[in-house]
Parts: structure tokens; C-alpha cells; sequence
């Protein structure tokens, strides 16, 4: 074969080369996929998180009411914990992932203002928060915090959230309120 004919073979080679599209949609589709998939599972996990957070703040909202009317109301941080987490269906091991503060409040002063205390989960000993149901007409603030584990940690939202040590992410839920008075 002549160098004229290895020359043209060559350009003909390369114009085939450049009109074949071959390989164009697995192309699209390795760029478009990764965000197309990290967009759903963020939508996913935000569903996800904000679900967990309406129970949450609910149950809470339902333990608390039963303190304030001393109606068969729990009387420590274990069984304010159990009430908690008897209506929170969809979270695993709820009590081991729950921590609940509740102290009272005489003045502006004695709200918290350090952030809500979680359970660590990769820490053999636990946070100690105060827990009393106080006195009857005495406000009380209470917090609780749960632990979480994302849907998808590694893809989108659950990529970006602030996680502890086990890969969990907090959900917080807050009240104040006032003890009815008992008779």
C-alpha cells in the first residue's frame, strides 16, 4: 500500500469516525443520570426528613399535653421517651435515638440557649440533660432530639447534612408550657 493510499484510508477512517453516533445517548445518559438521581433521592430524603419531623413534633406535642393535664402523665425521661415513641411508627429504635430535656422556667433567663443536646450514638455514655415535670402553674420548656439515619447518605441531601459519628442527622422539636393546676 502507497503513502497516498494509507493517507486517504486514514481520512476516511477519520470522517467516519466523526459523522458515526454510535455511543451519543450512553454518553448523555453518564452525564445526565448521576444528577437526575441525586435530584430525586434529595426530594426523597427531604419527604422523608420532613415526615419524620411532623411526627416528632406531634408525639412530642401529645406526651406534653398529658404532663400539662397530669393525666396519666410520665413521670421520668424514660417513660416521656416511651410516650414519644409509641406513636413515631416509621422510626426505628426510637427510644435509643431520642433524648428529651425538659426544665422549668422562672424567668426569660432560664431558657436554654446552647442547642439542643442528641443522643451520640457512637459514644458508650450519653449525654445527661435535666428532666422534671415541675410544680402545678409552673412553665416548663421541653426539647426533644432525634437521631436519624438518611435514605441515601452518600447521594444529594443526605450527602450535604451535618451527620454524627454513626451517620446520623438530628431533627429537633421545642415547647414551652405552662402546668395546669391539679385538683
Amino acid at each position: 500500500m502507497s503513502r497516498v493510499d494509507a493517507a486517504r484510508s486514514a481520512r476516511r477512517h477519520e470522517r467516519s469516525l466523526r459523522t458515526d453516533r454510535s455511543g451519543a445517548t450512553a454518553l448523555e445518559f453518564a452525564i445526565v443520570a448521576p444528577l437526575l438521581l441525586a435530584l430525586s433521592f434529595s426530594i426523597l430524603e427531604a419527604g422523608w426528613m420532613m415526615t419524620k419531623a411532623m411526627l416528632l413534633d406531634r408525639s412530642l406535642d401529645i406526651a406534653v399535653r398529658a404532663v400539662r393535664t397530669a393525666k396519666d402523665a410520665p413521670k421520668s425521661q424514660v417513660e416521656m421517651k416511651k410516650a414519644v415513641c409509641g406513636r413515631m411508627l416509621i422510626v426505628p429504635d426510637c427510644e435509643a435515638a431520642l433524648l428529651i430535656e425538659m426544665t422549668p422556667v422562672k424567668s426569660a433567663a432560664d431558657f436554654p440557649t446552647t442547642g439542643a443536646t442528641c443522643v451520640d450514638r457512637g459514644a458508650a455514655i450519653q449525654p445527661v440533660v435535666s428532666f422534671s415535670t415541675g410544680d402545678e402553674g409552673q412553665i416548663m420548656y421541653v426539647r426533644a432530639c432525634l437521631v436519624s439515619d438518611p435514605l441515601a447518605p452518600f447521594m444529594g441531601l443526605g450527602l450535604q447534612m451535618n451527620k454524627d459519628s454513626k451517620g446520623g442527622y438530628s431533627l429537633v422539636s421545642a415547647s414551652a408550657f405552662m402546668n395546669e393546676p391539679r385538683s
